[in-house]
């Protein structure tokens, strides 16, 4: 199922992102998003191994924090 996670988006924003995601296709708008929220989380001062989970995640597919947070 495709979602349209960029329509909605400034048209320059949109435009790049699908681009990008098109040259690489292992970047799904799913996956662009969950890294780009919580990293955006992470630098406002959100303090919660969690969401840093959700980013090395979602940037390292197969990462795992060997102490297991899920």
């Amino acid at each position: 199922m495709m979602l349209f996670l960029f329509d909605g988006l400034p048209d320059e924003i949109a435009q790049h992102l699908r681009s990008f995601s098109m040259q690489r296709p292992e970047w799904t708008q799913e996956r662009i998003m969950r890294s780009a929220l919580a990293l955006f989380l992470l630098q406002n001062g959100v303090n919660n191994r969690e969401v840093t989970q959700v980013y090395l995640e979602a940037m390292f597919p197969g990462y795992q924090n060997e102490g297991g947070v899920k």
